[in-house]
């Protein structure tokens, strides 16, 4: 993260990188889900073990790793994914999240000129987010709030604070799930289809793990220290530094 990045993410809690799939990639990926839309309307869980890779790819997408490195540190996990695919009508998501109460699972801290984030996600957009279209809305700076979010913003009695996120197809939105968000309800003529994939700490579980042998058997070594059991096996701290065990 260049340090621009670094400031929006610390005063927003989110940021927006642009242009981190190509053209290949979106075709690919849409058309896989094109072929897979029996298995939902809106979230399709079992794409990892679609015959196709790019998928199983963006675990350890070169582009977002560097992200990931500055935001969780270098032991982190994919906690879970899944997409959101909706259409022109799809009912909004209350505001959820926020610095307050405190979450132990996904927070956002920063301490000795750093950042530390719990349940992370990485956004990408599969197909373009205008600013009349809806999807992805939230209070900017949340993350850090001390109070919890009023109920008339939670449930968008009253707008207030709350903005909305625009994306291009192939940006990517990347956000402490201790910002609070949710999502207007979806105007655009076109289908909106974003797939989110949600690391953690490595020591961290937000979900119960439920990786199938069968996926686990097609991805890289690099891919199954990633998408592992929450653990702190790999490293242990010495003194501030991380030496492999």
């Amino acid at each position: 993260m260049n340090e621009k990045e670094k400031y929006l993410f610390d005063v927003q809690g989110y940021i927006v990188v642009k242009n981190v799939l190509t053209k290949e990639q979106l075709a690919s990926l849409n058309s896989a889900i094109d072929a897979n839309m029996e298995q939902g309307k809106e979230r399709l869980k079992n794409f990892m073990l679609w015959e196709e890779s790019d998928f199983r790819d963006l675990i350890d997408d070169p582009k977002i790793v560097p992200y990931l490195t500055e935001l969780l540190k270098q032991e982190y996990r994919l906690d879970h994914e899944y997409t959101l695919i909706q259409r022109k009508g799809h009912p909004p998501l209350g505001l959820h999240g926020g610095g307050a109460p405190y979450d132990p699972g996904q927070f956002y801290v920063f301490k000795d000129g750093e950042m530390f984030n719990g349940l992370t996600v990485v956004s990408y957009a599969l197909t373009d987010i205008g600013p009349d279209d809806g999807g992805f809305c939230c209070i900017p700076g949340s993350h850090k709030a001390n109070y919890r979010v009023p109920d008339s913003y939670r449930d968008y009695s009253e707008i207030g604070a709350t903005v909305h996120i625009e994306q291009k197809a192939g940006d990517v939105l990347i956000f402490t799930e201790a910002l609070t968000h949710g999502t207007f309800p979806w105007q655009g003529s076109h289908e909106r289809r974003s797939v989110l994939y949600k690391y953690a700490p490595a020591m961290i579980s937000w979900r119960a793990f439920e990786r199938p042998q069968e996926l686990l058997d097609l991805l890289t070594d690099e891919q199954k220290i990633i998408v592992q059991t929450p653990s702190n096996i790999f490293f242990r701290y010495h003194g501030g530094e991380k030496t492999k065990k």
